[in-house]
C-alpha cells in the first residue's frame, strides 16, 4: 500500500471451519495500520468435517489428544511461513502472525517453537495446546486478546496462557475486551494493532503484570 513505509510480513490464520475470503476484512483492517506490509491469509491445513471451510487441526477428543495435532500443525505452518519469507525477502524479525480461535491456538504453538518464524504473535480467542513447561523459553512477543463475553472459548483460557507465558519470561500482554464475544470487531482490531505497533516501533519493554479489561 505504501512503498515508503517499513516493510513487514503480516500472516493471518482464520478460525475453524472458515476461509481466507471470510477473514479478508480483518486482514485489510490490519494492513491499513501497516501500509508497508505484505499481507497473506493462509488457508487452513485440512478440510472441515462439518462444512465447506477449512480447519487447522482435528479438534476431536480431549485436550491432551489434541496437543500433538496442534503442534504438528504449527510445524507445517512454519514451513509455509518460511516459504512466504523467501518469496518476499522478509525475515522472521519482520513477521507478525495474527490468528483467530483455532488459528490463534496454532499461532501460539508456532511462537513456542525454537527459532520461531515470527517475532510477534497476536492471538484472538486462542488457547495453549499444553501448559508452559518449567524452563521453557519463548522468544516471540505474544499479545493475547479475548472477548469478555466469549462463550465458545472462554477468556479463562487466555488468562491461563498469560500466567504461563509470563512465568516463562515471555514478552506477553493480555487484553480482555469488554462487551466483545467470539469475534474480531473494530475494538479488537484497534487493541491488537496498537499492541503490535507498540512492539514494532517502541521496542520490547517490560510489560505491566496484570490483565487489562477495556471498555
Amino acid at each position: 500500500m505504501s512503498a515508503q513505509a517499513p516493510r513487514r510480513l503480516l500472516v493471518f490464520l482464520h478460525g475453524a471451519g472458515s476461509t481466507p475470503e471470510i477473514f479478508a476484512p480483518v486482514a485489510i483492517a490490519w494492513q491499513l495500520k501497516f501500509p508497508g506490509a505484505t499481507a497473506a491469509i493462509v488457508e487452513g491445513l485440512r478440510p472441515c468435517a462439518s462444512n465447506t471451510g477449512r480447519d487447522w487441526f482435528d479438534a476431536s477428543g480431549v485436550s491432551t489428544d489434541r496437543a500433538a495435532r496442534i503442534e504438528a500443525a504449527g510445524v507445517e505452518l512454519a514451513e509455509r511461513l518460511r516459504a512466504l519469507q523467501r518469496d518476499t525477502s522478509l525475515a522472521p524479525a519482520e513477521t507478525i502472525v495474527v490468528g483467530f480461535s483455532q488459528g490463534a491456538t496454532v499461532a501460539l504453538a508456532l511462537a513456542r517453537q525454537q527459532s520461531a518464524p515470527a517475532a510477534i504473535v497476536v492471538s484472538y480467542a486462542g488457547q495453549l495446546a499444553r501448559p508452559v513447561a518449567p524452563g521453557e523459553r519463548i522468544d516471540a512477543t505474544v499479545h493475547l486478546l479475548h472477548g469478555e463475553l466469549d462463550s465458545v472459548v472462554p477468556s479463562v483460557h487466555a488468562q491461563r496462557a498469560f500466567r504461563g507465558l509470563r512465568a516463562s519470561g515471555c514478552d506477553v500482554t493480555l487484553d480482555i475486551v469488554a462487551d466483545e464475544s467470539h469475534s474480531i470487531g473494530q475494538a479488537m482490531i484497534n487493541v491488537g494493532t496498537a499492541r503490535a505497533l507498540n512492539t514494532v516501533f517502541r521496542g520490547r519493554r517490560p510489560r505491566r503484570c496484570g490483565t487489562d479489561v477495556l471498555h
